[in-house]
């Protein structure tokens, strides 16, 4: 008797660890075992691997995917998805150079030229996303369907620029005050630690998440992911809803797009290539579930600097094992499907829940 409930008392601790790890309300305890496990794997396996430079590395690669990522962690909140963000990105990095140089030809201030040339892309992102929202909300076509389309529509606007000025051959800006928005690394210049573009991720992260948690909007945001027809009957304007997390969306792409030619010093059509995928990678991954009203940008960032480790590590592995670059790929491929079915676990495990309770 004794030891049939030792085996019970065992898989009950079992089971509430796994949900504690893997069904309960947070991701955050199963993905910080995820990145302890990763630091420790990586670090065993590769000489370099904690050193600065590794350090800065990570973190100077995940300012685009995290400010896209907002976007896109809320679109999937409401119930939605939004396959366009990499080609709103690429478009808006293409005009990022076309703006800067009309804006220099003009004579705008060096000081105001990046504000402006921000404020143009932001203008830019918001405009694709208003039209994906309007498609979405108004005319009720599929969000799957609408977004490929402003993901063929975005990205063949950006190549048609491209062949049509001059300017885009190259596509270089070489504006120290522009590439200084992105370029530049605290807390000096002798001691560069970590880039200023962390800064901005961090105070984006910090307002998003106290609007999701502590404002009306935030609260309207998860009820209509959780139950659309519950959060109609409580008054809660859906559309509305839904129709501002695509302009978000469209936004922090287009903010994105201006970050990324400032890092790069370059602005192409092929920015941003592939962008989509390692974004729901990482919001999926850091708990929001797809089926939505679920999550947090806590997880998200997390989950962002998971890659980001996985990234630099296997690019380390590569020169000490002699591991390919092709298998970053297939790597970043079976994350998706692991976040994917972690997230689909944890829509059944509550729906069971739902039904022992009733």
């Amino acid at each position: 008797m004794s030891s049939t409930s030792a085996r019970m008392n065992g898989s009950l601790r079992r089971r509430g660890i796994g949900e504690a790890l893997v069904y309960g309300k947070s991701m955050v305890p199963a993905l910080s075992l995820l990145l302890v496990i990763l630091l420790a794997f990586f670090g065993l396996m590769t000489r370099y691997f904690f050193t600065l430079g590794t350090f800065k590395a990570i973190i100077s690669n995940i300012p685009v995917i995290a400010i896209v990522s907002v976007g896109m962690t809320i679109v999937l909140l409401v119930g939605g998805l939004d396959l366009s963000v990499g080609s709103i990105l690429g478009f808006t990095a293409v005009n990022v150079v076309l703006f800067h140089d009309w804006f220099e030809r003009v004579g705008v201030p060096v000081i105001w030229l990046p504000w402006l040339v921000l404020l143009c892309s932001l203008l830019i992102g918001t405009g694709l996303g208003l039209i994906n929202a309007v498609i979405i909300t108004r005319i009720g076509i599929n969000p799957v369907i609408t977004t490929l389309g402003m993901m063929a529509l975005a990205r063949g606007m950006a190549s048609w620029f491209m062949l049509g000025f001059p300017i885009l051959k190259t596509g270089r800006i070489t504006d120290p005050v522009f590439l200084s928005m992105a370029r530049t690394y605290l807390p000096s210049e002798k001691v560069a630690i970590f880039p200023i573009t962390l800064v901005y991720v961090v105070l984006l992260y910090a307002i998003a998440m106290l609007v999701l948690r502590y404002t009306r909007y935030g609260r309207n945001v998860f009820a209509v992911g959780s139950n659309e027809y519950a959060a109609r009957l409580a008054g809660v304007d859906v559309r509305r809803i839904k129709f501002s997390a695509y302009v978000i969306s469209g936004a922090v792409s287009g903010l994105a797009g201006a970050i990324l030619v400032a890092q790069l010093s370059l602005g192409r059509d092929d920015a941003g290539l592939g962008l989509e995928l390692d974004v729901i990678t990482a919001v999926v991954l850091g708990g929001v579930s797809m089926a939505g009203g679920k999550g947090s940008l806590v997880g998200v960032f997390i989950a962002i600097i998971i890659l980001g480790v996985i990234r630099s590590g296997m690019v380390q592995l590569q020169a000490a094992i002699g591991l390919s670059y092709y298998w970053r790929d297939p790597v970043a491929g079976l994350i998706l499907i692991l976040a994917i079915s972690i997230d689909a676990a944890r829509i059944m495990a509550t729906k069971r829940r739902q039904v022992v309770r009733q």
